[in-house]
């Protein structure tokens, strides 16, 4: 089973903020970054030697639409392109998005699998086009 949804260090900030028991500051940038397998399974972020020229895209509130809720999901979407830049190896086929805090190592706050997992060969794009990354969050029912 794939893992989808905030991360828990995410998900423990903001029950302590929304239950006024500690204020969690918000990030002044977020990065995008790129799996091959499930980040809190047996996943690895693009970062072996094959992969030197990947990093993380970082994003701030602008690279964003406001979230909507329709019952029972929340979400959210880029409304800039996402963009890794050009393969310059073959990186892999990447099945998971996740989200931090930070360029390298940070707080994952989301994660989630790809509708469509993608390989990425040399000398190819890497980009989520605007309207295309979309991270949800569903509400579960008890």
């Amino acid at each position: 089973m794939a893992y989808e949804g905030f991360a828990e260090y995410a998900a423990k900030k903001i029950l302590d903020h929304a239950m006024g028991k500690t204020s969690w500051t918000m990030p002044t940038n977020v990065y995008v970054a790129l799996f091959i397998g499930d980040p809190l399974g047996a996943g690895n972020e693009l970062t072996d030697p094959t992969a030197t020229d990947y990093a993380r895209v970082q994003t701030t509130g602008a690279s964003w639409d406001a979230a909507v809720f329709t019952s029972p999901t929340a979400s959210i979407t880029s409304a800039a392109d996402i963009d890794f830049g050009t393969a310059g190896a073959d990186w892999g086929t990447v099945t998971h998005v996740a989200i931090y805090d930070a360029a390298t190592d940070g707080n994952m706050i989301a994660a989630g699998p790809l509708e469509t997992a993608f390989p990425i060969m040399s000398a190819a794009p890497v980009k989520f086009p605007t309207g295309t990354l979309i991270v949800r969050y569903t509400q579960a029912t008890v």
